[in-house]
């Protein structure tokens, strides 16, 4: 079972630290990373109440959609995650390509 934040723990401390607790379990650093913001963002909506949920899904809210770039970098060189995508069932880094 993926570790959990602690309480109070900021979004990139708990990254850090859970990527490389998963590593050392034995998974890849792209699916470590996944499995991380997963888990990041399965936290924060268990803390909301079902009224909060339907309100952010009538205004068209998606929590699960992550708009700014991931650190520590999951991806190959000359690529950076920005972001998740859902790929054969599972929760991904979406890397795309570095613009010079």
């Amino acid at each position: 079972m993926p570790i959990q934040p602690k309480s109070g723990e900021r979004e990139q401390d708990f990254i850090s630290r859970c990527i490389s607790t998963e590593i050392d379990a034995g998974y890849e650093q792209d699916q470590a990373a996944a499995i991380c913001y997963s888990v990041w963002r399965e936290s924060r909506m268990s803390k909301m109440t079902t009224e909060q949920r339907v309100a952010n899904k009538i205004r068209g809210i998606d929590l699960n959609v992550e708009e700014e770039l991931i650190e520590p970098n999951p991806c190959q060189p000359g690529y950076e995650a920005y972001g998740t995508k859902i790929k054969n069932g599972r929760e991904v880094p979406n890397c795309v390509p570095i613009e010079d």
